[in-house]
């Protein structure tokens, strides 16, 4: 079975250089692989360094040591330590990331913020604004908001608005940071229906659930993150 995502070593700290440059450890040789086709969900404690995985996965933070191997156009290729500039166009191809928060341009529409993944690698606008129509459709975004700029929008609608986004792009490799955490049970549902219809088409999903329901109905299986000692 193809991996889509692995990491070797993969080491993290955090120094307080405002506090004396105090070494925060958060993880210690993570060894991960995940393949096409399941999703793997990030389990520990609160503290546990989930998040700082997730995002080193992604390449928003960058390791004391190791290596971040990702499927890139059929290419296993180490984002750990590549310059941004790459780093963005394995990014715009490959990787999917669906943070907790909505970070969008203000007076730009719903729809628009969207479409912008998928228009930035020259998708054809049409097909773009359907494909996005059909996902805010599925999430149970109303009409009369796909026109407005979601500064405005609850948190939930916001994160439909994110979690739109993630997914406008059928990308081998998907990062969920707490996705469901402000939905509700119908627009929960929703989010495991998609999930399950990426991995039905291959990608490899890593995901944060504090939700114990969606979590069990998403995993393939868990990979527990330990604090460093």
């Amino acid at each position: 079975m193809t991996i889509r995502l692995s990491t070797r070593n993969l080491t993290k700290s955090f120094t307080l250089h405002t506090q004396g440059g105090v070494v925060i450890p958060v993880f210690k040789d993570i060894n991960l692989s995940v393949h096409a086709g399941e999703c793997v969900c990030l389990h520990g404690p609160s503290g546990a360094g989930k998040s700082t995985l997730l995002r080193s996965l992604y390449a928003n933070y960058k390791p004391d040591f190791g290596q971040v191997l990702v499927d890139h156009l059929g290419t296993l290729v180490d984002i750990a330590g590549a310059e941004p500039w790459y780093v963005k166009t394995v990014r715009q191809t490959s990787i999917g990331y669906v943070s907790q928060f909505l970070r969008a341009v203000p007076r730009i529409s719903a729809i628009d913020v969207v479409m912008e993944p998928a228009i930035a690698l020259g998708a054809d606008i049409e097909a773009a604004r359907s494909k996005a129509e059909s996902l805010l459709d599925r999430l149970h975004v109303p009409k009369r908001l796909w026109s407005l700029a979601p500064a405005t929008f609850s948190g939930g609608e916001q994160q439909r608005i994110n979690i739109a986004r993630g997914f406008i792009r059928d990308y081998p490799i998907l990062l969920l940071d707490e996705p469901t955490a402000s939905l509700d049970a119908t627009n929960g549902a929703a989010v495991v229906e998609m999930i399950a219809d990426a991995k039905k088409r291959g990608a490899a999903v890593v995901g944060i659930f504090h939700d114990e329901e969606i979590r069990n109905a998403v995993a393939d299986r868990y990979f527990n993150v330990g604090t460093a000692s």
